[in-house]
């Protein structure tokens, strides 16, 4: 029996697939901040604050000039908040806390441990944050110098609070800044196991050895 070939009377046309396009949605205030800042770090890591500009930090971040100002007033206002969230903030969440504990090793050794780990995890901030922390005309020189005069006069507190004596403002923060060359010559050599251990326990033996000489 004959049989007519229906596809020739009526053609099949392929099935098409409906395509749902996806609306893009724009990154978040957050995400753009940390784009920024990411490429901020790689480039003040090379180069220091001074030499480089907002364009270099949009181009290396891929975003456009009215992007990086939603997200920070200027360079100095980055600038800031690099120093303050990566070294200062950690310092101050220790040693300047409202629960302080000098003459007990074991807190002395749970502060150092934490500050310095949390330091050591943005390592590269760290370091250029120590290194222009050196020029007194730097903004980095002026957080630093201000978060270990604030940490320095708690001490000089708690000492006259429970001893009725203090040694100087100065000697506190020649202590302090021993300790911030400890832990920039861990990251400069490379953040061995053996550097970190070295510098936390010689930060503990610094501030066991300033407070050890104080009676009630």
């Amino acid at each position: 029996m004959y049989q007519r070939d229906i596809s020739q009377t009526y053609p099949v046309e392929p099935m098409q697939t409906e395509t749902i396009a996806t609306k893009s949605t724009r990154p978040g205030i957050e995400q753009q901040r940390a784009k920024v800042l990411e490429a901020a770090v790689e480039l003040f890591s090379a180069d220091g604050t001074a030499a480089v500009s907002i364009s270099a930090i949009c181009k290396r971040a891929g975003v456009s000039r009215d992007t990086y100002y939603r997200c920070f007033a200027n360079k100095d206002t980055l600038i800031e908040h690099l120093y303050q969230t990566t070294v200062s903030e950690h310092m101050l969440t220790g040693l300047g806390s409202s629960d302080l504990h000098y003459d007990n090793p074991e807190w002395i050794h749970e502060v150092v441990e934490a500050t310095v780990d949390a330091i050591l995890a943005q390592h590269k901030v760290a370091q250029f944050v120590f290194v222009e922390s050196t020029n007194p005309n730097s903004r980095a020189y002026e957080v630093i110098d201000a978060a270990f005069d604030h940490v320095a006069r708690l001490m000089q507190t708690w000492c006259l609070d429970n001893y009725g004596s203090s040694p100087t403002r100065g000697c506190f923060k020649g202590v302090l800044v021993g300790s911030q060359w400890l832990v920039q010559h861990a990251i400069v050599t490379g953040m061995a196991d053996k550097e970190i251990r070295v510098a936390k326990k010689s930060i503990e033996q610094l501030f066991a050895a300033t407070f050890r000489g104080l009676k009630p």
